[in-house]
C-alpha cells in the first residue's frame, strides 16, 4: 500500500525518518518528500510547514502525486485534559477548527460551510489504533482534537479555547486541515500526537524541552500500526 506520513517540523519527522529508511527524495514546490518502506508499504513522509495552509498544502501534495491508501498525522500537540502528560498519546476520533466562528450564518462553532461540523476518523482504523496502543501500553486519551493557526499558551487564549470547545483534549496547528483535505478526496486519516507541553505559561518552554519526547512517541506508535496486519488489511 501507499501511506502518507504528515508531520509539521524537522523534529516531528526525524524519527520517522530512520523508522523508513528512506533511499529517495523527491522535492516539488519547497516541499521534500521522503520516499522509504516499512514492511511491505511504501512510505511517503512530507514536511507541512506549521500551520492549517501548509498542512493543507502538503495534504494535497500527497494526494495528487502518490495517491496514498491513507494518510497518518504524526507530532505534537499542546494537552488540554487534565489527566495528560508530557508524552502521553492523543488519539482523536473528531476534529475541528478552534479558530473559525460563522456562528453568525447558521454554522456551529468550528465549522466550515459545506463541511460537517466536526471532521470524524473512521471508526475501524480508530478502534484498531486504540487496540494497538493498549497492546503496547501507551498511555493515551482519546476525543476531540482541535486546530488553529496560533500556538496556544497562556490564560486567555487557553480559557477561550477550553470555554468554546469543553470536550477538546488537545490543540495542535495542522491537523484538521489535514482533515478537511482529506473528507473532499476521499481519503482515509488517522491523527497520532503526543504531548509536548500543556499550553500554559510555559508551553513554548516546555515544547523546545519536550518536542523530541513527543515526537518519539507517536512515530513509534505509528510505526507499530502499520506493521499491524489487521490495521493494513482494513484499508486495503
Amino acid at each position: 500500500m501507499n501511506i502518507g506520513v504528515i508531520g509539521a517540523i524537522d523534529q516531528e519527522i526525524k524519527v520517522f525518518k530512520k523508522i523508513i529508511n528512506y533511499k529517495k527524495i523527491k522535492i516539488i514546490g519547497k516541499f521534500q518528500i521522503y520516499i522509504g518502506k516499512l514492511q511491505k508499504n511504501n512510505i511517503f513522509l512530507i514536511k507541512s510547514g506549521i500551520g492549517k495552509v501548509s498542512a493543507s498544502i502538503a495534504s494535497m501534495l500527497l494526494i495528487h502525486f502518490f495517491k496514498p491508501n491513507i494518510i497518518i498525522n504524526i507530532g505534537a500537540a499542546g494537552g488540554l485534559h487534565d489527566k495528560l502528560k508530557i508524552g502521553d498519546i492523543i488519539i482523536p476520533n473528531q476534529l475541528c477548527y478552534y479558530d473559525v466562528n460563522l456562528t453568525q450564518f447558521g454554522y456551529c462553532i468550528g465549522q466550515i460551510p459545506n463541511y460537517p461540523i466536526r471532521f470524524n476518523i473512521n471508526k475501524k482504523l480508530y478502534n484498531i489504533l486504540k487496540e494497538t496502543a493498549i497492546k503496547f501500553r501507551f498511555k493515551f486519551v482519546t476525543g476531540l482534537l482541535v486546530t488553529g493557526d496560533s500556538f496556544v499558551s497562556g490564560d486567555d487564549l487557553i480559557n477561550k479555547v477550553k470555554f468554546q470547545f469543553s470536550s477538546a483534549i488537545a490543540v495542535e496547528m495542522e491537523s484538521a486541515a489535514i482533515a478537511q483535505v482529506c473528507y473532499q478526496f476521499h481519503t482515509p486519516l488517522i491523527i497520532i500526537k503526543s504531548i509536548s507541553d500543556l499550553s500554559n505559561k510555559q508551553a513554548a518552554l516546555n515544547f523546545k524541552k519536550n518536542i523530541f519526547i513527543a515526537s518519539l512517541q507517536s512515530s513509534n506508535l505509528a510505526k507499530l500500526i502499520l506493521e499491524n496486519a489487521k490495521f493494513c488489511k482494513s484499508i486495503e
